[in-house]
């Protein structure tokens, strides 16, 4: 899986949000995506010409990751501790 770096290294080189989608003339959702989602899949030409602004190669923008490998924790389930009674809607918020 992919992560992106674009925040890291902006920020590295004292670029703001604003700063980098002036500079990259790139739309500010896009930018505030990248930013806040480093999953987000950004287009190569995005990539590009952030990569550009920043003065390093694409390649340090993008940074494999291995996939999760552990399943995300379900919310447990209230169970009956006595097993001729089961939890009601009442009992289930105390």
């Amino acid at each position: 899986m992919r992560r992106l770096r674009v925040k890291e290294v902006a920020q590295a080189k004292s670029f703001t949000m604003a700063r980098l989608q002036r500079a990259a003339d790139i739309n500010l959702k896009t930018i505030q995506a990248i930013w806040h989602d480093p999953r987000h899949n950004a287009s190569l030409n995005t990539l590009d010409k952030i990569a550009k602004v920043l003065g390093v190669p694409v390649t340090e923008l993008i940074e494999d990751v291995p996939e999760d490998t552990q399943p995300t924790p379900k919310k447990s389930k209230k169970v009956a501790e006595d097993t001729n009674t089961y939890p009601t809607e009442d009992s289930a918020g105390a």
